[in-house]
């Protein structure tokens, strides 16, 4: 008699995927990894290039304007916040410099100012650009001024300077510090005044300008080594018979002379900020939101920047330095700023102590006060260079 054979207590083995699935599942993992893998090289790329337009060194010039007439001692420029401004400007073209007077005619679409020449003859349909500048040269053929060719020693090289002598040698000199990707040619506009008070002011280079040595990896870095410069510098006019020093910085010359401050104070008498970056996290923000860059990627890019240069943003932060400020510090700031954040000034400004920050703000854009009103400027330099030096 048969039996039949007992049912099998093991689970039968499930059988393979089913064919079409497994196709549709390995098209769908291959999309989602190409995608991740495209948008963290897009994230990356985008990240790699605004860090690497924040260290650029590029010392070129731009001419976003037309000369589209020229006689009887005016220019026609197109009407634009920028032609239309009172104040002291230049004209520059290639191969010409003029002074822009006050505007003298006009319609909606152009604008007529008084030019003098200073250089070259203004040529119709040039490209040009306004210059807050507004000199070139030395400071002998810009200004007048009797001025010596120096070099101080630094660590990547000499660095290039002028010395405009004042009345002894033996007294406070200034030290002018100018901004990124700009020239010594930024300091001309406080130098009569500086002169006058019979100050030496030594306008120095620094490292990656031109005609100076450059960094070992020719990128700039936000004044986290250029400041070595600037306490080169000092060493030098301490050398040269100084008494102490009053830093005037432009820009990111301001951010250098806060650095240079904190870390080596004893030699400084007073500081002189004009649009200084005292948060590059908050100017980096700034620069990258009218870029229109998400602030995602904005925070990859300063990543990315950080970990190019061996930098870290937040000890430049003057903000937390502020309360334990003890050197008088005299600050412009503009209220059309679009290069450099301007919260941070305020913010710096409110947190020292009392009497410590004279803070002037002024209308116009990056490191225009002196041009929207050279002698209410001028006033107040005179004032806090007597003060201090």
């Amino acid at each position: 008699m048969s039996t039949a054979a007992p049912a099998s207590s093991v689970p039968a083995s499930p059988g393979p995927p089913h064919p079409r699935r497994r196709r549709r599942a390995r098209p769908l993992m291959s999309a989602v990894v190409t995608i991740t893998a495209l948008l963290c090289a897009l994230v990356g790329g985008v990240g790699w290039y605004f860090a690497g337009v924040a260290i650029e060194v590029d010392h070129s010039a731009e001419y976003p304007l037309t000369i589209e007439d020229m006689g009887n001692g005016t220019v026609t420029l197109p009407r634009e916040p920028g032609t239309e401004r009172p104040g002291a400007w230049a004209l520059v073209w290639k191969g010409g410099r003029a002074l822009l007077g006050p505007v003298v005619g006009g319609n909606d679409e152009h604008v007529v100012r008084k030019v003098s020449p200073v250089e070259g003859a203004l040529v119709k349909d040039a490209p040009a650009m306004i210059d807050h500048w507004m000199y070139d040269g030395d400071p002998k053929t810009a200004l007048g001024l009797p001025f010596q060719d120096v070099s101080y020693p630094s660590e990547v090289g000499p660095m290039p300077a002028w010395l405009v002598p004042g009345t002894s040698p033996k007294s406070t000199w200034v030290i002018g510090v100018h901004g990124r990707n700009a020239d010594k040619a930024e300091t001309f506009r406080v130098m009569r005044t500086v002169h006058a008070l019979g100050m030496p002011m030594l306008s120095i280079a620094y490292r990656n300008d031109v005609g100076a040595p450059p960094s070992h990896d020719r990128r700039n870095h936000l004044g986290d080594k250029e400041w070595h410069d600037v306490v080169s510098a000092m060493g030098y006019a301490r050398a040269h018979g100084a008494t102490g020093v009053v830093l005037y910085g432009w820009s990111m010359g301001g951010a250098m002379a806060m650095t240079t401050l904190q870390r080596d104070p004893s030699f400084v008498r007073g500081v002189v900020l004009d649009s200084p970056v005292l948060d590059w996290n908050a100017t980096l923000d700034k620069q990258a939101d009218a870029r229109h860059l998400p602030g995602f990627m904005t925070d990859i890019a300063k990543r990315v920047l950080q970990w190019r240069i061996g930098i870290d943003l937040t000890d430049f932060d003057m903000r937390r330095f502020a309360p334990h400020l003890r050197t008088p510090v005299l600050m412009f700031t503009t209220e059309d700023d679009a290069t450099v954040a301007n919260a941070p000034a305020f913010a710096f400004a409110r947190k020292a102590p009392p009497g410590t920050v004279t803070h002037i703000p002024t209308p116009g854009d990056h490191t225009e006060s002196w041009n929207v009103d050279p002698a209410a400027y001028e006033r107040s330099l005179v004032a806090f260079l007597r003060r201090v030096g």
